[in-house]
């Protein structure tokens, strides 16, 4: 048991970096291409390469709300929020509110919470709260948070229904249900310029982020179950403020460095064993 949770936090960390680079990377693609066609793009590579691998659906009522809550609704929060904000990594804190609210949602919902996790994510969430203090909230940042809700919607609904899916299956459905949804919405918001580079990057982008990503993320939860994977989930936004700094030059002030050491010290509570 404790071998499997190990692997489970080793899905963390890989995720996290994966997702930490999506930020940036997403910002510089918008400057080119819609936020809503990088979500259909990333939504259609991630369809075909589960199709490939799993050479079935797993489908049905419940399949569906989860389509709905952690693809459709999440995947358009979170590319419109990052691509109009002017900080991707200030954006990702937005989207990874997520804990706090599956935490509120599995209280709701008649679950006794430990205080050792409630602690730590608090302490992980504080973190993160205070590394954007110095930063002005837009609409991009509200957005985001959006984007955060119905993550964590998605994954207390994923754990409570879903848990015992195969995994590839359920994503190959989930992104070929919701990719003809956000492709219908394009006009809405619609620009496009070509690059070559940029397509390159789009694709790379729904290869890791879409495919790769969703796929240790959905297997996380099933082992460690959605309070601690949402808890591990807090180091995304520190690997964004890198990549956001490696990448785009976005310099991280000294509250923000802070804010992510705090962050670290919940995660390690939160995921460590009594």
């Amino acid at each position: 048991m404790k071998n499997k949770a190990s692997i489970g936090v080793l899905y963390l960390i890989i995720l996290a970096i994966i997702w930490g680079l999506t930020y940036p990377l997403t910002k510089i693609i918008a400057a080119y291409i819609s936020p809503i066609i990088i979500t259909w793009t990333r939504i259609g590579i991630a369809a075909i390469f589960f199709l490939l691998i799993s050479r079935k659906y797993q489908y049905g009522k419940k399949e569906i709300i989860n389509a709905l809550l952690n693809i459709v609704a999440f995947m358009l929060f979170l590319n419109v929020g990052v691509s109009i904000s002017s900080n991707p990594g200030l954006a990702a804190v937005m989207i990874y509110t997520q804990p706090i609210f599956v935490i509120i949602i599995e209280i709701l919902l008649g679950v006794k919470v430990s205080i050792r996790y409630i602690i730590g994510i608090i302490i992980g969430f504080s973190g993160i709260a205070l590394s954007i203090t110095s930063a002005s909230f837009d609409l991009g940042v509200l957005i985001s948070l959006l984007g955060g809700i119905s993550w964590a919607g998605g994954t207390v609904y994923f754990s409570r229904n879903l848990k015992s899916s195969n995994t590839l299956r359920l994503n190959a459905f989930m992104n070929a249900f919701a990719f003809p949804i956000v492709l219908a919405i394009t006009p809405v918001y619609f620009y496009f310029k070509y690059s070559l580079y940029i397509i390159g990057l789009l694709v790379i982008l729904g290869i890791l982020a879409q495919a790769v990503g969703f796929y240790l993320w959905f297997n996380s939860v099933k082992i460690l179950g959605s309070i601690r994977a949402s808890a591990g989930s807090l180091i995304v936004p520190v690997f964004a403020y890198m990549m956001t700094f490696l990448i785009l030059k976005i310099y991280p002030d000294i509250l923000e460095i802070a804010g992510s050491a705090i962050t670290l010290i919940g995660v390690f509570i939160t995921l460590s064993r009594r």
